[in-house]
């Protein structure tokens, strides 16, 4: 939830890196932030931007490489809360990954240049960003292996089983059906096929994007074995 003092809204409230520091540095920390909004369909990130955080405030970002036939491959859809960028305020290149607004979005943006004199003031964040951003590999590795996964069926269960394990077993998809079937590799009437095939088999229930794994328990997955819960 985003703090809210004054009627001003924190944006850094939202993000985990920090909404663990005191009031008064989020509010410090505010001030180096620009906000801006963007509508569907823009593009805000590229490969070669300079290294920026991105923070949803409110709206949608759907993050994506092109493969070398002009495929994208998603990498995730961001919700309000949710961010990307934390990678390249190391320094570190942004080779690959675009951001493309999905619904009009509220962006809150905090530079390289910002970042590097928040880490000489606060050295507690670098320790909190490499948490982090281990957490977010461990996301992108269970991705890789959903998709060495060869059957499409079987690389949805994967899928939904990972859900479940973080979620339980009745949860809300976090992409839109083409988002997700781009995201496992496959086209979108293939992904609602195998979907109904689940539902005949009685594996799974869904009503839009809220799907209820039927008896659901995490250790019914080999592929989770190796996956602790977040």
């Amino acid at each position: 939830m985003m703090t809210t003092i004054n009627g001003e809204h924190l944006c850094v409230s939202l993000v985990p890196l920090f909404n663990q520091l005191s009031l008064p540095d989020q509010k410090r920390i505010e001030t180096m932030v620009h906000h801006h909004h963007y509508q569907r369909r823009e593009i805000i990130l590229s490969p070669g931007d300079e290294g920026k955080l991105l923070i949803v405030e409110a709206g949608r970002l759907k993050l994506y490489q092109l493969s070398e036939s002009g495929d994208e491959q998603v990498l995730a859809v961001l919700g309000i809360g949710e961010y990307v960028g934390e990678q390249w305020l190391y320094g570190a290149a942004n080779e690959a990954t675009f951001a493309v607004v999905e619904q009009d979005a509220a962006i809150c943006e905090l530079t390289y240049d910002a970042f590097t004199n928040l880490l000489a003031e606060y050295p507690e964040l670098a320790a909190r960003l490499l948490q982090l951003t281990m957490t977010k590999v461990r996301e992108l590795t269970a991705q890789n292996q959903f998709l060495v996964i060869d059957g499409v069926e079987e690389r949805l269960w994967a899928y939904l089983s990972h859900l479940a394990s973080q979620r339980g077993g009745r949860f809300t998809l976090p992409m839109k059906m083409k988002d997700l079937a781009a995201y496992l590799g496959t086209t979108p009437e293939t992904l609602s096929r195998k979907f109904r095939h689940l539902q005949e088999e009685g594996k799974i229930t869904r009503q839009n994007r809220v799907v209820t794994i039927s008896q659901w328990e995490r250790e019914e997955s080999p592929f989770l074995a190796q996956w602790p819960v977040n």
